[in-house]
């Protein structure tokens, strides 16, 4: 006899679901599983008390080598597009035109570029003009200090399209592409790979006292190497508490003299214990015209910014990395996505994941 009796779905499922969704694969299940173990202890590493406790060096090891497990596909994807696609890459990024070798390559850890020529700049700053005079000297944004704070909204990226397009243009790319050497993406964590930053020291309710943060020295933690692009919307001045950093091979020594990085050393240096081992002469102060460009790997120089910026500082900031980073960020933190267009390159694509 058929069965009359009206068939119930299982509780919590509605009576027209669809068949169960297949299971992950074994992989994905336990990479699910490791991140959510992880989640907490990551977030307590990122404190610079647990920095000094365990040591950045370690943290950063520990990390790279989870994350080369984690993201292991991904990685190798990377890596053998740049050994074995680049000049393919390149060329169907370029339209054809010859970008690689770039004419911008970073030595001792950096590049300063004031030619005004990059492609995208011109409608970047007119673009970002336009923000400063809605938003300069406001507060807003998820990035807030006395002394600086993050000028971009979200729906920036969509409304300004040539913040993006500078970035990943291909001229910009093949510099960041070949210092890195593998095909890198733009931060989707932290810190993001586009933000927008005024440096205001007027907006401080308090006098300026000791340094703190990021007004010290310090070398960046989330990927080792990485490629920050800092591009100046406006002219910077000494009023403007400009970026002052250490070429990589000054870094170097200093970090050698210091034990930065190991166990029971802070992540923040001040003055006094940095120009002990060398010479303030040495330091270079990004006080620039407008539009002038710098590609620098802040994981090997040591830097600081937004001290006395009397004259409100502007600057664009992007930020390159590897597949694997040097933090667990990916574990707790959502992630920023960037709009993908079907008609863009393979390597747009690949860059912005």
């Amino acid at each position: 006899m058929p069965d009359n009796k009206k068939k119930h779905a299982p509780p919590g499922q509605p009576a027209n679901a669809s068949a169960p969704a297949p299971r992950l694969p074994l992989k994905q299940r336990i990479a699910g599983w490791a991140d959510g173990r992880l989640q907490d202890p990551a977030k307590a590493w990122r404190k610079e008390e647990a920095m000094e406790r365990y040591g950045i060096r370690n943290i950063a090891l520990a990390a790279k080598l989870y994350n080369r497990w984690r993201y292991s596909e991904r990685r190798h994807l990377h890596d053998e597009a740049y050994r074995r696609d680049l000049d393919e890459l390149m060329t169907g990024h370029s339209g054809g035109r010859p970008v690689y070798p770039p004419r911008i390559i970073m030595k001792d850890g950096y590049a300063i570029d004031e030619s005004q020529t990059l492609p995208g700049l011109d409608r970047l700053l007119a673009d970002a003009g336009e923000v400063v005079r809605e938003r300069g000297g406001r507060t807003h944004g998820d990035v807030q200090r006395p002394y600086f704070r993050n000028l971009m909204f979200y729906d920036d990226i969509h409304k300004y399209p040539s913040w993006l397009d500078f970035v990943v243009s291909p001229e910009v790319l093949a510099t960041s592409i070949e210092y890195l050497k593998t095909i890198p993406v733009l931060s989707k964590t932290r810190p993001p790979g586009v933000r927008f930053m005024e440096s205001n020291q007027n907006m401080d309710p308090n006098p300026p006292g000791p340094w703190e943060a990021s007004q010290l020295f310090h070398r960046d933690l989330h990927d080792q190497p990485l490629v920050y692009v800092i591009v100046l919307v406006e002219d910077v001045t000494m009023d403007c508490g400009p970026w002052v950093f250490l070429p990589a091979s000054v870094s170097e020594r200093a970090s050698k003299a210091m034990g930065y990085q190991k166990r029971g050393r802070p992540y923040r240096v001040t003055d006094e214990e940095m120009y002990r081992h060398v010479d303030p002469a040495e330091a270079i102060t990004f006080a620039y015209p407008k539009g002038t460009v710098l590609f620098i790997d802040s994981s090997k120089c040591f830097h600081y910014g937004s001290r006395l910026s009397y004259t409100p500082r502007m600057q664009m900031m992007y930020a390159y990395t590897s597949v694997c980073r040097t933090d667990f960020s990916q574990t707790f933190m959502g992630s920023f996505p960037y709009p993908v267009k079907e008609s863009d390159s393979r390597l747009r694509k690949m860059v912005l994941e």
